[in-house]
């Protein structure tokens, strides 16, 4: 176990070297989370946005194929929008509830859905899309030819870096009801 961790810390610190950015000071609330496993993979998620509708089952099969030791969660900014989709059950304990958009904010997620990979000590890994599939801002292909989250995943367990610029996210704008 202490071998593992310490093999963790040290491809976590390589990657982030390699690969990732961090944002300038992170919150203790995120802090924590983060802290839970060498990664995390979050995707925001609304209920109200058909892009994340379509991608449901994709994110339900990426999160049923993550290494046991990572984190997933869900991110859902609307506090008022009430989740119920086929599946939710799947996420039960694994939503962070953002209505203040912290969490968005601090890793400048702007849009339905788009995908992160975070290390333990916050440093972003991956953030962009899931697939292809919607390659314009409204516009979705019926068929991927290109599964980005799935290789940046597969590249982060080999202790690769994700190669940038990321590919940008695209699907349904976020609007944050919280300004500061």
């Amino acid at each position: 176990m202490l071998k593992q961790t310490a093999f963790s810390i040290l491809l976590s610190a390589a990657l982030a070297f390699c690969s990732g950015s961090r944002p300038d000071s992170v919150s203790p609330e995120i802090k924590k989370e983060l802290q839970k496993a060498p990664y995390t993979l979050m995707v925001s998620y609304s209920n109200e946005c058909p892009f994340c509708i379509r991608y449901t089952a994709t994110i339900r099969e990426i999160r049923k194929s993550l290494p046991k030791n990572w984190n997933f969660r869900l991110i859902k900014v609307l506090p008022e929008e009430y989740w119920d989709f086929d599946g939710i059950h799947d996420f039960s304990g694994e939503i962070i509830h953002d209505s203040a958009a912290l969490w968005c904010r601090q890793f400048g997620i702007k849009v339905y859905p788009e995908a992160l990979i975070i290390d333990s000590a916050a440093v972003i890994l991956y953030k962009g899309a899931i697939d292809d599939r919607a390659h314009e801002t409204g516009m979705i292909k019926t068929v991927k030819t290109c599964d980005y989250l799935t290789e940046a995943i597969a590249k982060i367990k080999q202790g690769k870096a994700v190669t940038k610029p990321f590919p940008n996210a695209k699907g349904c704008y976020i609007e944050f009801y919280h300004e500061k």
